[in-house]
């Protein structure tokens, strides 16, 4: 009996996985357009979630959570497909982080005609 050949690729490698990371974003426009799978803890930051995504042809995205993204994303259900804008930083108005800068999102789910 001969084994199996086996053929293993890092699904990084092959693009089946995107991570996008806010403090790496330069300029607006729509980041992601996909069906919202589930929330993750980050790895580095206990009091941030990251966003998983199913997009065309297999392909998962993993957004980290920044900004006003948290807030919206607590809507969206598994399963929702959205589209997700980055709008750039925007000064904070009010509250303990006033003054700051933060990463500023528009989260739009598809809600299908009846």
């Amino acid at each position: 009996m001969t084994a199996k050949k086996r053929n293993f690729v890092s699904p990084i490698e092959t693009g089946n996985i995107e991570f996008i990371r806010p403090s790496k974003l330069e300029k607006p426009g729509v980041l992601v357009e996909a069906t919202f799978v589930e929330s993750l803890p980050n790895a580095f930051d206990s009091n941030k979630l990251d966003y998983k995504f199913s997009g065309d042809k297999g392909k998962t995205i993993i957004l980290n959570g920044a900004g006003n993204l948290g807030y919206q994303m607590e809507r969206i259900n598994g399963g929702d497909f959205v589209q997700i804008s980055y709008e750039g930083k925007k000064k904070i108005e009010s509250g303990k982080m006033e003054g700051r800068m933060a990463h500023n999102f528009k989260v739009l789910v598809d809600k299908p005609e009846k």
